[in-house]
């Protein structure tokens, strides 16, 4: 906390009575011109001289006259100097320059210079406080007695120039009511304050009396503290005792000051001036005076030699010193007070650097005398047993450096007897005594012997360890290589390719068949052949590696499987006249047939080994890596892929083999490509079965050679259909056995039974080859004609290749649509558009042609429903809803018929006309010479419709020859009763001739077998007819 003088605190209580007259302002005395009572003045305002400085005024008329001074004149209580000249506040001053116009002349008051002057701040050096202390209020006692005010002020002499305020300078004060406490309203208070105070009570005497015990601290002040300390502070107020914010400097108040000497009291510090008035440019921190600028400045612009002006250069002169005298007083004067308010601090913290300093040196002695006993504690008792201690742990040091010896002899020994071992092919010997070595370098590093890596000796023998377990592991995989590799060649120099050859077309012989069982062989004796190097190569970490290597050496014997079997090329021929390629393609198909057989059964071979190679070391993995799962399972997939890309990489051979032939391959007749494709089938099926993945490399190449298969038979089926259709001449064929066999399986909806091949016995063969009139359809005999039975035969075609070629249904399925669209469009062209009598030279199209092309088309419509259930059984659950095409071609069919049937009653209704128009010519009235019954128009009327009957029922069946038939007499009924209703027939015998006619028309139309008689509307037509005579 920052003291405050006494003055000070007299200042403070003038100035809260309320009243502006106890204020007290500097007093500046200005003379024109300064003189050395200037000089002397400052001189008294030094710290050291200030106690006895004092201020008299001068005479104007004699300004260099020197001030009297007294010892025992009034102190300067506000630590500013008195001017010569009492200054008039009623005055102005437009005498004197701006510069050195006082606060008051500017209505500004020097005492806000002077807030919170005094006010108390907690002093940083003093740490001798408690929080209980320092909320204390504050008295006098706080005051230092090394403060400035004390070293400036006489304590002896109270001061002159202070004036009691009168009544009439205090103003009235109001009435204010008082409101009346009791004392039970300061009971929360003392119930929170209480146990604050008792603690503090109770700390406070633990001090005393550890202070009581204590010796007494020697003042640094003298008596005075001395004296102090003897008075009875509890019978002082509370505002007189010590206060313990201050440890090493004592308070004193002015009652303890009185007993020691007569001190006035000080007066109340005049306020000082204003710190703004000093202009800025003696501020500035690049102040020069030397600069022209900065002394015309400080100069004001004055002529001070005295070239120009009206006044003279010792008047300027003087009024410039004036200012700057001025000037050095106010921040003098600031500077004064700045040091008074800092001196309480500064000797507090000289205090307690002194008391530091003290206990410093008494540290210093103690330290000392600890450092000889520790001297002499060492000398006689230490020196023996640490000597003996020294002795222990060299020792121990020797007995270890004789232990790192024996080790570095021991492992310098293992690295000529590996070398032996290795050199007699014990491989497990040498590398057990390596990864002893190993142990040794690691252990002895663990245990605390030594560092064996560290002895430059054994520098660089881990890495020549590695070298020999590297050199080991090669070896180790040389043994492992060679022994799978020579078991592969053997196995596939020994193969039997006759047996091999018929069981591959066996199994290629059943397309739906599936894929056979993977045989589960396990060679014992090559299992223990690989066991020493399998094991070697784990031990070494190189299985990995040698994987690698094997991987390399297994695709490379792969491609020289395939590669030996292309066709040789000679020396003589030229670069691409007989290339590999060519050869291949002007290769018969059986030769390549067999080619390719040789190749599949190798690959095959060489397929199966590697599974077998790979079922082996998994076992063999499985008993040597027991903790690592991680590591096991990475070596069993690394063999397992090994596996796949051999099979991978036979396929991609295949098939570029096989694409040289692609456009071979799709003129292929059916059974010869069934055969490639079966083949290829199950080369791709055992392949899988052995790798356990599916392979891709083969597979693209077979769906693309089938579809160009599959377009190249549809296009030849294509043509044949329809140059066929368009030669065919619509007589009725026979129908052999063997087109009823394949109808008959068409409609028992199974596919298998069409690729089957007849197995009966010779006898039973030539009973099934005789030929039949009719062609039986789901219980209907039809007649048919040679493109009906063509394209019948293209069904069998065409099921036989969904039945052969797996996963070609749904092309397949399309391809039929499209046959069965052929069929359908041009039986209507040749037919309906009378297109026959042009391509195939028929005269005209009879109701004989319209009966067998709807016999054609009603063969179709029978068969359609049985081949979709045959599509279906094949086809892909997402591709079934292209079936429903069927049922679109269907119902055109059965439109194509509907016309047919329409087109027979339309020639019947052109027939009718022409009779009509004969009957519409007679004379009914006149008799008939010739006397023939009936009329030729209805003779030839009725034999024709007999005609068309015998025709159509020969050809059709009952259904549709009544169908026909009812049409074609309600035609004929209903145009005869039209006619005969406009005839002009006034006679008897007119009308008996038409009766015989109507007559002979309904009898002999009835008389056809096996559908319903015409109706007797002609012979009610011919009775309505009403005569004149």
């Amino acid at each position: 906390m920052q003291p405050r003088s006494h003055a000070a605190g007299q200042q403070q209580q003038q100035g809260e009575n309320g009243n502006g007259s106890s204020r007290n302002y500097l007093h500046h005395h200005h003379s024109p011109s300064w003189n050395s009572s200037s000089a002397s003045a400052r001189r008294h305002l030094s710290p050291n001289n200030i106690t006895t400085a004092s201020a008299s005024p001068a005479s104007p008329t004699n300004a260099n006259s020197p001030r009297p001074t007294s010892p025992r004149t009034t102190p300067v209580h506000s630590m500013v100097r008195e001017r010569s000249l009492h200054r008039d506040e009623g005055t102005t001053s437009s005498s004197r320059p701006p510069s050195i116009r006082s606060a008051s002349s500017y209505g500004r008051p020097l005492n806000r210079l002077m807030h919170n002057a005094h006010t108390r701040r907690h002093s940083s050096y003093s740490n001798f406080s408690t929080m209980s202390e320092t909320s204390l209020p504050w008295t006098t006692r706080d005051i230092g007695f090394n403060a400035i005010s004390g070293v400036l002020n006489d304590p002896a002499k109270r001061g002159q120039t202070v004036v009691k305020p009168s009544k009439a300078d205090v103003p009235p004060v109001p009435h204010a009511s008082i409101t009346k406490v009791r004392p039970s309203d300061f009971d929360n208070y003392l119930e929170h304050i209480g146990p604050v105070f008792d603690r503090y009570q109770h700390n406070k005497l633990n001090d005393e009396e550890n202070n009581a015990l204590t010796s007494p601290v020697i003042s640094p002040y003298g008596s005075l503290h001395n004296i102090l300390d003897t008075l009875d502070e509890s019978s002082l107020p509370a505002h007189q005792r010590r206060s313990g914010r201050n440890p090493y400097g004592q308070m004193l108040s002015s009652e303890s000051l009185a007993l020691l000497d007569n001190v006035a009291p000080e007066p109340t510090p005049r306020e000082l001036p204003m710190l703004e008035n000093v202009p800025q440019i003696f501020f500035d921190p690049d102040f020069q005076l030397e600069n022209p600028r900065t002394f015309d400045a400080v100069c004001e612009g004055a002529d001070i030699i005295g070239n120009s002006g009206p006044n003279p250069p010792v008047s300027t002169n003087s009024i410039l010193q004036e200012k700057l005298s001025y000037y050095l007083d106010t921040v003098e004067v600031h500077l004064i007070r700045e040091i008074e308010n800092r001196s309480s601090s500064f000797f507090e913290a000289l205090s307690n650097l002194q008391a530091l300093h003290q206990q410093t040196l008494d540290c210093v002695s103690q330290i000392h005398t600890i450092r000889q006993k520790m001297k002499e504690i060492q000398a006689t008792k230490c020196n023996d047993g640490l000597q003996v201690v020294r002795l222990q742990v060299r020792r121990r040091n020797l007995e270890r450096l004789q232990e790192a010896i024996r080790i570095i002899k021991e492992v310098r020994a293992a690295q000529p007897m590996i070398q032996v071992l290795l050199g007699q092919g014990d491989y497990f010997a040498a590398l057990d005594l390596i990864d002893e070595t190993h142990a040794v370098l690691e252990d002895n590093k663990k245990a605390g012997v030594i560092d064996l890596k560290q002895v430059r000796a054994l520098a660089n023998f881990s890495t020549q360890l590695d070298e020999m377990q590297k050199a080991v592991g090669i070896m180790m995989q040389h043994d492992f290589l060679s022994i799978l590799l020579s078991d592969l060649s053997y196995q596939i120099e020994t193969i039997d390719f006759d047996k091999a050859k018929e069981r591959i077309l066996d199994h290629a012989k059943l397309p739906r068949s599936p894929p056979q069982p993977r045989e589960d062989v396990t060679d014992e004796e090559l299992l223990e052949r690989l066991m020493p190097s399998t094991v070697g190569l784990i031990r070494t970490d190189m299985f990995m590696q040698t994987m690698q290597g094997y991987r390399e050496r297994l695709l490379t014997e792969i491609k020289e499987i395939v590669r030996k079997k292309y066709p040789a090329v000679s020396p003589t021929d030229e670069p691409g006249q007989n290339s590999p390629a060519r050869q291949l393609r002007t290769m018969p198909f059986d030769s390549f047939f067999k080619m390719l057989l040789d190749v599949f059964i190798m690959l095959i071979r060489a397929i199966q080994r590697a599974a077998v190679y790979h079922k082996i070391l998994s076992q063999l993995v499985d008993k040597c890596v027991i903790d690592d799962e991680e590591k096991k399972k990475d070596m069993k997939k690394e063999s397992s892929d090994i596996v796949f890309a051999a099979a991978d990489l036979a396929h991609v051979r295949c098939a570029k083999l096989i694409g040289f032939r692609s456009e071979q391959n799709a003129q292929l007749n059916p059974t010869d490509f069934y055969r490639l494709a079966s083949v290829m089938r199950t080369f791709i099926q055992q392949c899988e079965s052995y790798c356990e993945r599916t392979c891709f490399g083969l597979r693209g190449t077979v769906l693309s050679q089938q579809k160009a298969f599959i377009d190249h038979f549809h296009m030849e089926r294509v043509k044949q259909e329809a140059q066929l259709i368009e030669n065919e001449q619509w007589v009725a064929s026979e129908v052999p056995s063997d087109f009823q066999r394949i109808v008959d399986r068409i409609c028992d909806g199974s596919v298998s039974s069409l690729a089957q091949e007849d197995t009966a016995p010779p006898q039973k063969q030539e009973e099934d080859r005789r030929s039949t009139k009719f062609l039986i359809v789901h219980g209907t005999s039809y007649f048919v004609v040679g493109c009906s039975l063509l394209i019948i035969k293209m069904f069998e075609d065409y099921l036989r290749c969904i039945w052969n070629l797996e996963g070609m249904t749904t092309d397949i399925m399309q391809k039929l649509v499209e046959l069965l669209k052929l069929f359908n469009s041009r039986v209507c062209q040749v037919i309906l558009g009378a297109g026959a009598m042009r391509s195939a030279g028929l005269k005209n199209i009879s109701a004989k042609h319209l009966a067998l092309a709807s016999q054609s088309v009603g063969i179709m419509i029978g068969l359609i429903p049985s081949l979709k259930e045959c599509v279906r059984q094949h086809m892909p659950a997402k591709h079934t809803v292209l079936l429903s095409e069927f049922d679109r071609i269907l119902k055109d069919y059965q439109e194509h018929q509907g016309e047919i049937h329409a087109k027979l009653v339309a020639i019947m209704n052109e027939r009718f006309s022409v009779h009509v128009k004969a009957m519409q010519v007679i004379q009914w009235d006149e008799e008939d010479e010739s006397g023939k019954i009936p009329n030729n128009y209805m003779e030839t009327l009725v034999k024709e419709t007999m005609t068309l009957h015998k025709v159509l029922s020969k050809y059709l069946p009952h259904q549709n020859l009544q169908s026909i038939m009812s049409e074609v007499f309600k035609s004929f009924t209903t145009q005869l009763s039209q006619e005969i209703s406009k005839l002009s027939i006034t006679t008897e015998s007119g009308k008996d001739r038409l009766a015989k006619d109507a007559a002979y028309f309904t009898k002999r139309l009835s008389s056809l077998n096996g559908i319903d008689p015409p109706s007797d509307a002609v012979v009610n037509a011919v009775n309505e007819i009403s005569t004149s005579a």
